[in-house]
């Protein structure tokens, strides 16, 4: 698959941008994804906000915590 398909089609599958910090990594982590798979949800817990979402570059779950969301599809 060429560069510029292989983009669209990420783009297509993809409903928002995230971002975290991840003290791990001492940096703020952004990843593309949706809550399209079982198993993606948010959640709250001892205050800090927890997100399960589906990695549309990576093709896998990832979480996070306290997130961002930074872009959001428009629904047409």
């Amino acid at each position: 698959m060429k560069g510029l398909e292989m983009i669209k089609e990420i783009e297509n599958k993809t409903d928002f941008v995230v971002s975290w910090y991840a003290k791990k990594y001492n940096k703020v982590i952004f990843r593309v994804g949706n809550m399209n798979k079982e198993g993606c949800r948010v959640w709250e817990t001892n205050g800090k906000k927890y997100m399960c979402f589906w990695d549309t570059v990576l093709e896998r779950y990832t979480s996070c915590i306290n997130p961002t969301i930074t872009y959001k599809k428009a629904v047409h």
